[in-house]
């Protein structure tokens, strides 16, 4: 399935020196790890040394902008501060608010221009998805730098502006002199808390390409000359967006024109002006007055042309003024059986049209004996905080009445699936916990295999908790194992049923704060697993970003998918929610699984269940 197929991107860093490009590091990371991420960002020591940050937004085309700057008496940094010794070599950083407008992004780096305090920057164009995310007045700054060869690039000034403010202060297309810019409409650079100018930047040129361009003050009325666009001397029709709008619709509507004269001639003929004979054609005879209707018309009904006037297909012509006295249809001698049309066979009008079935349902399964099982799994992983202090996920006070997270997750949700169990014995598994210095992904919680109801669960969760268990939270997190895990243990009970000519179906809780370690690879999990008579529950406690698990929620085999998320800190607030949300995704896959399969529900039997949806 291509959704779960490993997707990598690789980073490396160099340090461009005039001998070439020295490699400082590298770091590769797999696409589905960083979009599950918290704000779709990730981290990765590189190989050579420091940290390598990748963040991942997903691209819309938006056009692009096409900007030239020039800075004008630039304050210098080199020598005496004036430039008289040497110049500074200038180049301007694009930078763009964060979505949560806490910081800034650096989305373009310009050339530096050497040795001037009056540079002219290469015109550069600058992808709008990328500049701005499309939004024209989403707030940018723009900060010039002196360019050195160590790296250590020295601050001249920035200013604030938007890609909207930007394009009202161009003013190139005015001049059309570079060293005659209007200052009027300049930028001034300032530095430091005092705000103290360090020169100005004019916008010579600030272009939309590939977009709609917005109505902006500057912008020519229709009926104004072309004294503003880039070449004088071009007429008026150059101007791209009209021209493209008109040239094609004039001569393609003149050609599709035809007068509609001939068209009403075959349905309004006209008649010589002696007599009236109409002839409308065949497929818009209007059906004969009921009152001598006949199935199968006779010469009776149809007027014989005379050598008066000629009338084409005399026995399909209806006539506004027929024969006088038409004789009327006088029905068969009836035989007590219905009429049955011309061309439709007798036995066909006694069929009756009879509805399929309607799909089974999962009362239907469950009352008919298919064994409903539970097996529940915990996150154990170090990612959910140290148990012994308050306010991380496993904490709870002197494991009094006062539930932790985890517990009130078990007991809303699990309570909910726990009613249909049929034996109300339930596996108890944890995943991501160090025993004897090594860590296990799928290990038996508790001293029993399987655990009486809610109640027994719960109590072998705090028993891991305690000195004897020998347990450590631990990393990386990992659900792999515990799905194999269930899977078999879900074709095991399966196997069992079928010798007492029953179904069994199996659903696997993991509660869990969704710090996975490879999407990916859990992806690849759930996918195999899909052939097993099981379905997943994953609840997620705290606050973390859960998109990871909202991929893993996509992921189907052959039209069926089996992995559902509950996000339970949404969801604990209201108790016919959560029980709404978890069984309706789970009894549609256990249907799925068993018409897919060609298997009907069994017999009804007795059993105490209450089913409430």
């Amino acid at each position: 399935m291509n959704s779960v197929i490993p997707l990598f991107l690789s980073f490396a860093v160099y340090d461009k020196t005039d001998k070439g490009d020295k490699p400082m590091g590298s770091a590769m990371f797999n696409i589905a790890n960083v979009l599950a991420a918290k704000g779709n960002t990730k981290g990765k020591h590189a190989k050579g040394g420091g940290t390598i940050f990748v963040k991942i937004q997903k691209y819309e085309e938006k056009g692009t902008l096409r900007l030239q700057l020039k800075g004008i008496e630039l304050k210098s940094t080199e020598g005496l501060g004036l430039g008289i010794l040497v110049k500074p070599d200038p180049y301007f950083e694009l930078h763009r608010l964060t979505i949560d407008r806490k910081g800034w992004d650096l989305v373009h780096r310009s050339p530096p221009v050497r040795n001037t305090l009056d540079p002219v920057w290469a015109e550069a164009v600058i992808d709008l998805g990328t500049l701005c995310r499309g939004d024209m007045n989403l707030p940018l700054r723009i900060k010039v730098f002196d360019h050195e060869k160590n790296g250590k690039h020295v601050d001249m000034g920035e200013f604030q502006s938007s890609v909207n403010g930007l394009l009202a202060s161009k003013n190139f297309s005015a001049t059309q002199d570079i060293n005659q810019a209007d200052l009027a409409s300049a930028f001034t650079l300032r530095i430091g808390k005092n705000k103290k100018e360090m020169g100005q930047v004019v916008v010579l040129r600030a272009d939309l390409i590939g977009m709609e361009t917005v109505a902006r003050s500057q912008d020519p009325a229709p009926s104004e000359p072309p004294k503003q666009d880039p070449a004088p001397s071009e007429p008026p029709k150059q101007d791209p967006a009209p021209t493209i709008a008109a040239a094609p619709i004039v001569p393609e509507v003149a050609v599709a024109y035809t007068p509609p004269a001939p068209a009403p001639a075959p349905h309004s003929p006209q008649p010589p002006t002696a007599y009236y004979a109409p002839q409308p054609p065949a497929p818009h005879s209007p059906q004969p007055p009921t009152a001598y209707y006949a199935p199968q018309p006779t010469a009776a009904y149809s007027p014989q042309p005379t050598a008066a006037y000629y009338a084409p297909q005399p026995t399909t012509t209806y006539s506004p003024q027929p024969p006088a006295g038409p004789p009327s249809y006088t029905p068969p001698p009836s035989d007590g059986a219905p009429f049955v049309p011309p061309g439709v066979a007798a036995a066909n009008a006694h069929q009756h049209y009879t509805p399929p079935p309607p799909p089974p349902t999962f009362e239907a399964y469950i009352e008919g004996g298919c064994l409903f099982n539970l097996a529940v799994a915990i996150d154990f992983s170090a990612s959910n905080g140290d148990p012994r202090q308050m306010g991380n996920l496993h904490y709870a006070s002197s494991w009094g009445d006062d539930k932790n997270e985890y517990e009130r997750a078990l007991h809303d949700v699990g309570s909910v699936l726990a009613k249909h169990d049929t034996e109300q014995r339930h596996p108890f598994w944890g995943f991501s916990g160090k025993f004897q210095g090594q860590i296990r992904q799928s290990f038996q919680c508790g001293p029993n295999a399987e655990v009486q109801g809610i109640d027994g669960i719960q109590s072998a969760y705090r028993s891991m908790f305690t000195s004897r268990s020998g347990m450590s939270m631990s990393e990386p997190t990992t659900i792999t194992d515990v799905i194999k895990t269930a899977a078999h243990y879900a074709k095991k009970k399966s196997e069992q049923a079928r010798y007492e000519k029953c179904l069994s179906y199996t659903v696997l809780m993991i509660i869990t704060d969704g710090k996975l370690e490879d999407f990916t690879k859990e992806g690849r999990t759930i996918y195999d697993a899909n052939d097993a008579p099981m379905s997943i529950v994953a609840v997620g406690v705290g606050s973390a970003d859960f998109t990871g698990m909202r991929y893993l929620n996509d992921i189907d085999r052959n039209g069926r998918k089996m992995f559902n998320f509950l996000p339970y800190d949404v969801l604990k607030s209201n108790p016919r929610m959560i029980e709404k949300v978890t069984m309706e995704k789970v009894s549609e896959q256990l249907v799925q699984y068993f018409t897919s399969h060609g298997i009907k529900p069994g017999k009804k039997v007795a059993k105490d269940i209450v089913f409430s949806f």
